[in-house]
C-alpha cells in the first residue's frame, strides 16, 4: 500500500503508526526524478532543481511543500515485498530533509527514466500507476 503524505504534519509519526511500531514495515519516500544528462534532481511535483546535501533549502516554504506533495508511505505489501522497504529504511535520510521538521524521517528515491535499481529489483514510476517493483534484469548492465 502506497499512501501520499504531503499533509503530515513535522510532530506526526505516520510512518510508526502504520508500521505498528516495527520499524521495516513502513518508510516515508520523496520521490525525485532525475533530469536526463545532468546531475540535478527534481522532486516529482516541482520544477526546482534540490540539492539533498543542502541545509539551506530546508527553510524554503515553497520547496518544502513540493518534497511533500512528492512523498508517499510504502509499506510492505503484495505489490512492496518487505526486503525492498528494508532496503529504502536503510537509504540515510538527506541532510536537506533532515534539516527539516516537516521531512525528517523520509528517504530520498531518485527515479531514472529506466527505473533505480534496489538489490534484486527495479522500482518504477509512471504518472497514473504510481510506484511499481519489477525484477531487475541486470545481466543487460
Amino acid at each position: 500500500m502506497m499512501t501520499h503524505e504531503a499533509d503530515m504534519g513535522p510532530g506526526d509519526d505516520a510512518a510508526d503508526a502504520a508500521a505498528g511500531g516495527e520499524r521495516g514495515l513502513a518508510v516515508h519516500v520523496v520521490l525525485l526524478r532525475a533530469l536526463p544528462g545532468s546531475s540535478l534532481i527534481v522532486p516529482l511535483a516541482g520544477q526546482a532543481a534540490v540539492d539533498l546535501h543542502s541545509e539551506a533549502g530546508a527553510a524554503d516554504g515553497e520547496m518544502v511543500r513540493s518534497l511533500l506533495d512528492s512523498s508517499l508511505l510504502v509499506d510492505a505489501c503484495e505489490d512492496f515485498p518487505p526486503v525492498v522497504v528494508e532496503e529504502l529504511w536503510r537509504r540515510p535520510v538527506p541532510t536537506l530533509f533532515r534539516a527539516s521538521p516537516w521531512l525528517r524521517r523520509c528517504r530520498a528515491l531518485v527515479i531514472e527514466d529506466e527505473g533505480t535499481v534496489l538489490g534484486a529489483v527495479r522500482i518504477t514510476y509512471r504518472t497514473g500507476r504510481g510506484l511499481r517493483v519489477e525484477s531487475a534484469d541486470l545481466t543487460s548492465e
